[in-house]
C-alpha cells in the first residue's frame, strides 16, 4: 500500500480512530484491485466475502425492496469502508455493491479477518461501531423523510452529497427519486424549479450546485 492510500484511510472518521495496531493488522491482510465501471463487487444474497474500502472512484450500495424497484442505500467515496454487516454476522449480503465509474478498492478477505480477530477480538467491536455509523445515517434519513416537506428533504440530500466531494453530483434523477420516496415526475418538477431559480444546473446524470447558500436556506425552511 502506498503512502497516499494509507493517509486516505487514516483520515476516515471510523478507521482513523482504531488503535494503530488494529489498523496495521487489517491493512497487512488487505489487497487492492481495480473495478471497471459498473463492475459488481458483490451481489445481494451473496455469501460474505470480507471487508472492503474505497481507494478511488465511487461505490454504490443498492437494494431491491420489491420486484422492479431499486433503492440506493449508500454512496461510498474514497476512504470509506463497507461490507461490515455480513462480515460481522456471516449472513448474506443485503445489497449490491457496484462501481460507479472506474474504481479501486481494498479487500480484507473473510478468512483473513477471522485470523486477525482471534488475535485482536476488539475488531468485532470496531465493526459494530461501523455498523452503528451507517445505521445512524439511515435513521437520520428516515426521520427527515417523515418530518420535512419535500423541498427541504431534497435540499438536504443534495447538500449532503455536495459535502462529500468536489465537483458535480453524479446522480441520476431516478436514484434521487427513490431515495426521497417520490415519483421521477415529481422530483423533476422540483429540480427544474430550482434550476430556473439559478440554484442548480441540470445535466445528463449530474447535478451542479450553483448557489449553495440558497440551497442551504431551502434545507432549513427559509428558502
Amino acid at each position: 500500500m502506498n503512502i497516499a492510500d494509507r493517509a486516505l484511510l487514516d483520515a476516515d472518521s471510523w478507521f482513523g480512530r482504531l488503535p494503530v495496531e488494529r489498523r496495521d493488522a487489517l491493512l497487512s491482510e488487505a489487497r487492492s484491485r481495480p473495478v471497471a465501471a459498473g463492475g459488481l463487487i458483490y451481489a445481494t444474497g451473496d455469501p460474505p466475502n470480507g471487508l472492503w474500502a474505497v481507494l478511488s472512484g465511487q461505490v454504490r450500495l443498492k437494494g431491491y425492496p420489491a420486484a422492479g424497484h431499486e433503492f440506493l442505500a449508500l454512496i461510498l467515496r474514497p476512504g470509506t469502508w463497507f461490507g461490515e454487516v455480513s462480515t460481522l454476522d456471516d449472513g448474506p449480503r443485503p445489497h449490491d455493491a457496484t462501481a460507479f465509474g472506474p474504481a479501486r478498492v481494498l479487500h480484507v478477505p473473510m478468512a483473513a479477518f477471522h485470523r486477525l480477530s482471534e488475535r485482536w477480538p476488539g475488531l468485532y467491536l470496531d465493526l459494530g461501531r461501523l455498523v452503528c455509523r451507517h445505521q445512524r445515517v439511515a435513521l437520520d434519513f428516515i426521520a427527515q423523510s417523515v418530518s420535512l416537506p419535500l423541498p427541504a428533504r431534497l435540499a438536504r440530500l443534495l447538500m449532503g452529497r455536495a459535502g462529500e466531494g468536489d465537483g458535480p453530483l453524479h446522480l441520476r434523477q431516478e436514484e434521487v427519486a427513490v431515495m426521497l420516496g417520490v415519483s421521477r415526475q415529481t422530483l423533476n418538477r422540483h429540480l427544474r424549479g430550482l434550476a430556473q431559480r439559478g440554484v442548480l444546473k441540470l445535466g445528463y446524470g449530474r447535478i451542479d450546485v450553483i448557489d449553495p447558500g440558497a440551497l442551504r436556506a431551502l434545507a432549513t425552511g427559509e428558502g
